[in-house]
């Protein structure tokens, strides 16, 4: 009998549907069409991104706290500059997981059911996400317009709010891009 063996999350082989990453919680079958490569990249350049300001937020505490326990000055407005960081950081690894189907699935329903059926609630789960993904972009559009025009800034250092929003705005929209590629994946999945 034939065991398929688990390798680690880096490892990627040729497969007819395109490039196959095994390890993790499952595997993971890059896009084979110029669409999907295309949307995959722009998601893995966006969580570097994200992983980037999150670096950068680390950096700063740990200085912050340095300057605190050392010299009794922290850095003003740190926890402010975290909360505003954080969102953005968040925001910009979320498409990046869903391209790569890293979302938390609780399948104590689907345990028992055939593949075509988990195919089928896939899609439909992610047809929802690009959904509320596509509203939530919509309206963190016109929040941050709202707070541009009040010119509403944090308590400490003043930055202002909607300059959180500009970022964020373009990762969920590009979210709902990732869940509309992959319910349609999916649903095309169910096709064959």
């Amino acid at each position: 009998m034939h065991r398929r063996r688990r390798l680690p999350p880096a490892f990627f082989c040729r497969k007819p549907g395109g490039l196959v990453a095994e390890g993790g919680g499952g595997i993971y079958v890059r896009p084979a069409d110029r669409i999907g490569r295309g949307l995959e990249a722009v998601c893995r350049w966006l969580a570097l991104a994200g992983g980037i300001v999150l670096a950068a937020l680390t950096v700063m505490a740990v200085v912050s706290i340095l300057g605190r326990w050392l010299t009794g000055k922290p850095i003003s407005g740190d926890f402010e500059l975290v909360q505003l960081g954080c969102a953005v950081a968040v925001s910009c690894f979320l498409p990046h997981c869903q391209m790569r189907r890293g979302h938390v699935i609780v399948d104590f329903f689907t345990h028992g059911a055939g593949p075509r059926a988990k195919a089928l609630m896939d899609g439909i789960g992610a047809l929802l996400l690009a959904l509320c993904a596509a509203l939530i972009s919509w309206r963190l559009a016109l929040g941050g317009m709202d707070y541009r025009a009040t010119g509403e800034g944090t308590m400490i250092l003043g930055v202002p709010i909607w300059w959180t929003f500009v970022p964020m705005v373009p990762a969920f929209a590009l979210l709902a891009l990732a869940g509309l590629y992959t319910s349609i994946r999916d649903f095309r999945g169910l096709a064959r």
